[in-house]
């Protein structure tokens, strides 16, 4: 399903009563497929599926008043006109804008438990250098104990 714009509440109706997009072309009706509105019919462009074509004119089937207020409350307004949307375009922006710098911030904690990780692996990796230089050294007084060893019994 593509993105739609919403319309104002001033929308066209041609002569048989159908309702008409931003080309004049009596709309095609799809159903919504979101979690907040799920099964909810609304008037679409013809051209829906035709991006460079698509005016992205939107507007929800009216449904009996009750189930009408019922999916109003559920997204909190009383009719799509421009102003609610950009109303709700700017809540959601808000909220977008706030779950970005949440993320940021958890980004900012990996980042720095990464950093602690590199370091702490430089420092097993310097570790395990300074092991090996030992082993080296023990393993030649080892070998000079052994030929000592073998020089004293052929003294004596």
């Amino acid at each position: 399903m593509s993105k739609r714009a919403s319309s104002s509440t001033s929308t066209s109706i041609n002569s048989r009563g159908a309702v008409l997009c931003w080309h004049k072309k009596p709309c095609v009706v799809n159903t919504s497929g979101t979690e907040a509105n799920p099964g909810r019919q609304f008037y679409g462009c013809p051209f829906w599926m035709d991006e460079k074509k698509n005016c992205r004119f939107f507007r929800w089937v009216r449904m009996n008043v009750d189930e009408d207020k019922h999916h109003d409350s559920e997204i909190g307004c009383s009719t799509l006109n421009i102003e609610e949307s950009l109303r709700l375009a700017e809540c959601k922006a808000e909220r977008r804008k706030k779950e970005k710098k949440l993320l940021a911030e958890e980004l900012s904690r990996w980042m720095k438990a990464h950093e602690i990780m590199l370091a702490e692996g430089r420092r097993v990796n310097h570790e395990i250098h300074v092991i090996r230089a030992l082993l080296i050294v023990i393993v030649v007084l080892n070998l000079i104990l052994v030929i000592l060893m073998l020089h004293h019994v052929i003294i004596w």
